[in-house]
């Protein structure tokens, strides 16, 4: 036993809630009675004392909550409050569920907005203020429904580990009323989900019956009601979607929600409208059409409980309430703000929008999902007749529940196969008594059942003439059992009936006459039998006078009884009225005390709210008067922020004076210079005359050795005198030996001549370096000391103009195809970073925010004012791995200024190997040392003379600051001197190369990748008729007779297939083509979901290709040493297994180590290429065709979905930067070579042109129509051999498109796609792709719906000559080459993948 506490409960007519209906009581039914069994139910599942208390205080609270009623208040028309006859029940329900009645008000009648830096309530009408009373009401019923089911489940042991388990599902039942509203639609789509299971199970049970028994059969006319469930849940388009849709629209209505249903599924052959009734629509279910009335759908359908009242509800002292709120999905992620936003970032940072009827589906679905996983067995109850009287027989309403059940199409899945069917023994005891005496004879004696059944079949196929149907069998015999179709059961049935009724009839007679017999036999025993009878009575009747007699005495005796017990109660009924009379006196005595207590609490109850309205408008005017005081302070605040910023100029003038300072010790230093530089003058001077002294003496040597040779000469006649040889001897020996000593010494001489001459030349150098390091010091000190004073003047030294440099290096009118005025690089940790965010304070403090948005990114665009000038300035990472992606930006940047720290002679090694890099792309190059470190107390470990060499060789400038604006001033005083150059050499007007094609911005990058491979020294050799693929396998000699002359693809070969399953290949991808020597990868995906990459080695001739390059990850020793010998060995790199259905796109990230895919499973996912472990998933609201990153940014990429939506996400934390919605499904997207162009393909088969304005954001720039098909694949091709830049475009309408690519006015920027060709592809179905081959003049390769892959010639001339390769048996859906253009891949919709590569003969001789 336990006590109840009623409170908050009283009769049923006092609660609005309860009196909506006229049905009040139940036969048979004892309301207390049932509230005992409750209370006893609820302690047997365990529920404790102090719950149960709890669970009726929160019914009486729902209870008293419809009694609450609401007024606008007298001042404000718009707003709400509760009545004041209310108060008791707001007050009750306030103190049953544990808030403060004030809080619980506001929370009714205000509702809260939160903007960025404050939380804003306002108050709502009367009408949102009586639905939030009731979403209340809803909400706290429906959490103590979840309580008690909790718990029920927990009392019956529960376990969810169990696999195994019995369940029983009572369905709702198909409901069609003249007034069908939500309620009636979401049972009846219950049932529709529920009869689709039901047909399938039972077609199944026939199936797997016909197999069983092996019997030959026709597909059955299966009744489908897949389109009745379709336009009821379809995810967009369905009705309970439209639904959800018009309920998270403002000011949305019933009537717009119908409208919306007939104009999204009119003419849709489950759906129809009735024109009297604007506002009902009628969907034909399986039982039949019903018609539904919208008045009230959006109401029904909402379920959000605004946030100001489940914080007070979170807010509770009643722990029970609080903790049910808290432990609810719904209100957790409002009442534990920061673990919902890490769960929203966890599933996407998606915030789910919760309703009855998503809720509804979620269950239904749920429940579909454990029902398919069971075994069912169905049992249909059938109800005789309404009124629920025995032995009454309702034949209509027992049809309907026959047909609302779905038994009757069961039945017609029944009658459709063989619906009779009996075993084998049955048949033969059945039927042989129609089949003639001597075939049953032949076949009695057989043992085996099934063949006499079929003997005795064909026996009276043949006897009765059975009609064949026009398909299939009239029966059949089975292992078990003989099937019969309806026509044949019914001949044989027949033909037995007429001989059982001719049999019947004579055994009948027989009978008859046995009957008749018997009969009279009886009635003769039964005559006898009375005449005894009759006697008995007689003497019965004797004995029953005597008894009468008797009774009657005794009846008088009551009689008389009876009339004195009359007058008794007479007597007390007179002394009931007279104490009834007394009473009734006493009871109206105590009415009017009662009525007396009632005014006096009425008084009461006025004298309080009085008291309540004087405190509240005592508290009105004293928050007005402290808004006041708040912002007298906040603007005496400003006033001193101001006046602080006044004091800032003293400050400035200081900067100022140490910056003539510092101008003051730069002018010391070019005195010291020039005095170095007289001094190296005067031992230039000393040195040439040295040099001029000793040619004098040389040539006085030169003399004397030839008077020395003329005196040998005269010495040697006289010798010819012998007698005079003889005594000259001694003399002629002594001038040898002198002769001899002047050759030594002349060789000496010209030897220390030619040492000189060498010292002089190596002097002369070093003096033309340090004049060269002088200027540049001028120059450099000059612009500096304009930077240090904030002017802007021109600097008169410029440094001498290469005549190697390209066209962009000569001002800015030149500098058309360099969009970026400054790349900041250098290495790791020397404060890139730190010196553009203070540039960014000090000119622009605007970007500050975008600055800190970007700051994660590999490389981030800025532009920065400065003045009157936009600055483009683009700061790179230093991570080695994207050093590439840095260095391809050098060929499009006016200014590259590389970073070192003064305190990290690494960083300057690292800064010096940049320089020479910038240079060689043809940029300007400032050197920045950054002397942030120096200030903080380090001591400076680099060379700055070595910086500033390195920047004269260079043709730069060399800067020592801590802070980036000087670098800045200077180029900029550089750039407007150059501007007024005129340029000389072989640069041409508006940017065009030498010979008058313009280039675009990141072409210079592209031929420096294809010179990477060593292709660009080949390019010039090859002709325009080379043929697709480059040669990177040696042919045989038979291959070579085999080719055909004149045919130049005859010697591009098939030369290896790869196939891992039958499912149709969708995409294929090249990828690490830079990491790696031995192999590049190639990536595949399947229409199954499953993607796997492969290993391709490389073959000798394309290693020789690649020459001396460094490969940054080369793992050859890692994976085995030298690549295989055998170019077919393709291994499996790894398998990605994660998405459910086919995949629509895959490309590699910028540094290549991961793999992103899109698939129609509503994801986009990203994978590590070596282990194949998924790393992160974006799931979106409908199928993913392809996504792409931005080239600026590779934390962001783009996604489109099929409901025609681009979305730009950030990688790291999922959130969606931005959204734009386009006309039509895109299906392709592709990024121009500038990286600021997108091209997204739609389906309609146009092409939309979006400009990336930053990092993260995109903006339509136009649209151009292409095609009636749709756009499959895009393919951008850089400008080359004199034509301009195009793209290479797949539709759907049998054709591939050429579009010439027009930049500028102004440049830099598309302004238009024009075609230029059209060339014929067999495509209308397939998503099919295309790629470029750069061989020869260009090829545009497409896979196709007719088995080959065509080829399409470029070149100016050709015509677009077509030539195709033939070897797939199926259609070809992707094609691809490798970044060295030697490997072809194509793969088809059987999984089939085959790769091509070009034969080389050049070894065998003709």
């Amino acid at each position: 036993e336990m006590d109840v506490n009623m409170e908050g409960f009283a009769e049923l007519s006092n609660f609005a809630y309860l009196t909506r209906s006229t049905c009040r009581t139940l036969k048979d039914v004892n309301d207390v009675e049932f509230f005992e069994r409750r209370i006893l139910a609820m302690q047997t599942i365990g529920i404790a004392t102090d719950d149960m208390r709890q669970v009726f205080n929160v019914i009486a609270a729902v209870l008293n909550l419809g009694n609450i009623k609401f007024d606008a208040p007298p001042n404000n028309s718009e707003g709400s409050m509760v009545m004041q006859e209310c108060s008791s029940s707001i007050e009750l329900v306030a103190k049953l569920i544990g808030v403060v009645r004030k809080d619980l008000e506001l929370a009714l009648c205000n509702v809260s907005r939160q903007t960025m830096k404050e939380k804003i309530r306002s108050p709502v009408n009367v009408r949102m203020a009586s639905d939030n009373r009731d979403a209340l009401a809803k909400s706290l019923y429906g959490i103590i429904f979840n309580f008690i089911v909790e718990t029920s489940n927990v009392s019956i042991g529960y376990r969810p580990e169990v696999k195994l388990f019995v369940g029983v599902l009572d369905i709702f039942g198909f409901e069609c009323f003249k007034m069908n509203s939500f309620e009636q639609l979401c049972i009846n789509f219950t049932n529709e989900r529920l009869q689709q299971f039901f047909n399938s199970f039972v077609f199944k049970l026939e199936e797997q019956l016909y197999d069983r028994e092996g019997i030959p059969w026709d597909a059955l006319d299966f009744p489908d009601n897949q389109d009745s469930v379709d336009i009821l849940q379809a995810r967009g388009t369905g009705i309970f979607a439209i639904l959800d849709e018009e309920c998270m629209v403002p000011q949305g209505s019933d009537q717009g929600f119908c409208n919306k249903l007939g104009k999204q599924h009119r003419g849709h052959r489950r759906f129809d409208e009735i024109k009297t009734k604007p506002t009902w629509f009628i969907i034909k279910h399986f039982a039949g059409p019903v018609g539904y009335c919208t008045d009230g759908f959006l109401d029904k359908n909402k379920d959000q409980l605004s946030n100001d009242l489940i914080e007070c509800m979170g807010g509770s002292s009643n722990d029970f309430v609080a903790g049910l709120f808290r432990k609810d999905i719904k209100y957790a992620e409002v009442l534990d703000k920061d673990k919902a936003k890490t769960e929203d970032k966890r599933v996407g940072g998606k915030k789910k929008k919760y309703t009855v009827s998503s809720e509804f589906k979620d269950q239904l679905s749920s429940l579909m999902d454990i029902v398919d996983l069971t075994e069912p067995h169905f049992i249909r109850c059938i109800k005789p007749n309404p009124q629920n009287e025995a032995d009454r027989y309702d034949r209509k309403a027992v049809t309907e529940q026959l047909r609302y059940g779905g038994v009757l199409q069961v039945v017609q899945v029944s009658r459709a196969g063989y619906p009779v069917r009996i075993n084998h023994h049955e048949c033969w005891d059945d039927y042989k008594v129609i089949a003639s005496p001597a075939v049953v004879a032949g076949l009695k004696h057989l043992d085996d059942g099934k063949l006499r059944a079929q003997k005795l079949l064909e026996h009276l196929t043949t006897d009765l003439n059975i009609p064949k149907p026009p398909h299939g069998l009239s029966w059949a015999v089975g292992k078990t059992l003989v099937f019969f179709k309806l026509p044949a059961f019914e001949r044989i049935k027949f033909a037995r009936l007429e001989l059982l009724i001719k049999s019947t009839t004579l055994i009948q007679a027989c009978w008859r006459r046995k009957v008749r017999r018997d009969m009279y036999k009886a009635i003769r025993l039964f005559t006898r039998h009375v005449q005894a009878l009759i006697r008995t009575k007689q003497s019965r009747m004797d004995l029953q006078e005597r008894k009468t007699e008797k009774a009657a005495t005794k009846v008088q005796a009551l009689g008389r009884r009876f009339n004195a017990r009359k007058h008794y109660l007479r007597t007390l009924q007179k002394v009931v009225r007279i104490q009834a009379w007394r009473r009734g006196i006493a009871g109206r005595s105590c009415a009017k005390e009662r009525k007396l207590y009632v005014c006096a609490m009425k008084i009461q109850r006025t004298f309080r709210r009085v008291q309540e309205q004087t405190v509240f408008s005592t508290l009105l005017r004293s928050i007005r008067v402290a808004q006041e005081r708040w912002r007298m302070h906040y603007a005496k605040q400003q006033m001193k922020q101001l006046k602080q910023e006044a004091k800032e100029v003293g400050a400035l003038m200081a900067k100022n004076q140490k910056a003539q300072e510092q101008a003051a010790e730069l002018r010391k230093r070019n005195e010291e210079m020039e005095a170095v530089h007289l001094q190296l003058s005067s031992e230039k001077k000393s040195l040439l005359a040295r040099i001029k002294q000793l040619e004098d003496q040389l040539q006085e040597m030169q003399q004397q050795m030839d008077m020395a040779k003329q005196e040998a000469v005269d010495a040697a006649q006289l010798a010819a005198d012998a007698a005079q040889a003889q005594a000259n001897s001694e003399a002629l020996e002594g001038m040898k030996k002198s002769l001899e000593e002047r050759d030594n010494e002349v060789s000496a001489l010209r030897a220390e001549m030619e040492k000189l001459k060498e010292g002089n030349e190596q002097q002369r150098e070093e003096l033309k370096g340090a004049e060269a390091r002088y200027q540049q010091l001028l120059k450099s000190t000059a612009m500096q000391s304009m930077a240090n004073l904030g002017g802007s003047g021109q600097i008169n030294a410029a440094a001498p103009q290469r005549q190697s440099v390209a066209p962009t290096r000569v001002g800015a009118k030149l500098a058309s195809n360099r969009n970026v005025f400054i790349q900041i690089v250098g290495s790791v940790g020397v404060g890139k970073t730190s010196l553009l965010e203070g540039l960014i304070k000090e000119h622009d403090p605007t970007q500050l925010q975008k600055f800190y948005e970007q700051r994660p990114n590999l490389m981030t665009h800025h532009q920065i004012q400065m003045g009157e000038r936009l600055l483009k300035l683009l700061d790179c990472s230093g991570n080695s791995r994207a050093q590439h992606l840095v260095k391809e930006w050098f060929a499009r940047s006016i200014w590259v200024c590389v970073v070192y720290d003064m305190s990290s002679p690494k960083s300057l090694d690292q800064a010096l190997e940049l320089s020479k890099e910038v240079s060689a792309a043809g940029a300007k190059l400032v050197l920045f040392g950054n002397k942030y470190n120096i200030e903080h107390g380090q001591t400076a470990q680099v060379d700055v003379m070595a910086a500033k060499d390195a920047a004269v060789r260079n043709e730069g400038i060399a800067v020592e600051s801590s802070t980036l604006v000087e670098a800045v001033r200077m180029a900029l005083s550089a750039t407007e001197e150059a501007e007024g150059i005129d340029p000389q050499g072989q640069v041409g007007l508006d940017g065009l190369s030498p010979d008058g094609n313009k280039r675009s911005s990141i072409s210079a990058a592209i031929d420096s990748v294809k010179s990477w491979f060593g292709a660009a020294d080949r390019q010039g050799a090859r002709s325009a008729n080379q043929g697709v693929l480059r040669p990177s396998l040696k042919g045989t000699k038979a291959m070579k007779a085999s080719c055909r002359e004149g045919d130049v693809n005859a010697d591009l070969r098939p030369v290896q297939e790869l196939q891992d399953s039958e499912s149709a290949v969708t995409c294929i991808a090249f990828g690490q083509e830079r990491l790696h020597r031995a192999y590049i990868l190639l990536a595949t995906a399947s229409k199954d979901g499953t993607v796997i990459i492969y290993r391709c080695y490389r073959t000798e001739m394309e290693i020789a290709y690649l020459a001396d390059q460094d490969f940054p990850q080369d793992d050859d020793a890692q994976a085995g040493g030298a690549p295989p010998a055998d170019h077919s060995n393709i291994a499996v790199h790894s398998r990605l297994v994660g998405h459910a259905r086919a995949i629509t796109s895959i490309f590699f990230n910028l540094l290549e180590d991961q793999l992103v895919t899109t698939s129609i499973d509503k994801s986009v996912r990203f994978w590590n290429i070596d282990s194949g472990e998924m790393l992160k998933v974006f799931t979106d609201s409908s199928p993913v065709p392809v996504a792409a990153f931005l080239p600026f940014n590779p934390q962001v990429f783009v996604a489109a979905n099929s409901n025609a939506v681009l979305r730009l996400v950030n990688v790291q934390n999922g959130m969606v930067l931005q959204k734009l919605k386009v006309e039509t499904e895109v299906r392709a997207l592709k990024f121009d070579d500038t990286g600021l162009f997108l091209l997204a393909g739609t389906k309609s088969g146009s092409i939309h042109v979006l400009e990336a304005s930053d990092s993260s954001t995109l903006k339509f720039k136009f649209k151009v129509q292409l095609a009636r098909g749709g756009v499959t694949c895009i393919c951008f091709v850089n400008a080359a051999y004199g034509q301009p830049p195009c793209l290479l475009v797949n539709t759907s309408d049998s054709s591939a498109t050429i579009i010439d690519c027009t930049y500028g006015p102004p440049a830099g920027v598309l302004t238009n796609l024009a075609v230029r060709h059209r060339v014929r592809v067999a495509h209308s179905l397939l998503p099919l792709k295309c790629c470029y081959s750069p061989s020869g003049q260009g090829y545009l390769i497409s896979g196709s719906e007719d088995k080959e892959v065509y080829i399409y010639s470029l070149a100016k001339g050709t015509n677009y000559k077509m030539q195709y390769l033939k070897h797939h048996q199926v259609p070809v859906v992707a094609v691809a080459t490798n970044l060295q253009d030697t490997l072809l891949a194509s793969a088809d919709s059987l999984g089939r993948i085959v790769l091509w590569r070009r034969m080389d003969f050049s070894h065998i001789p003709d």
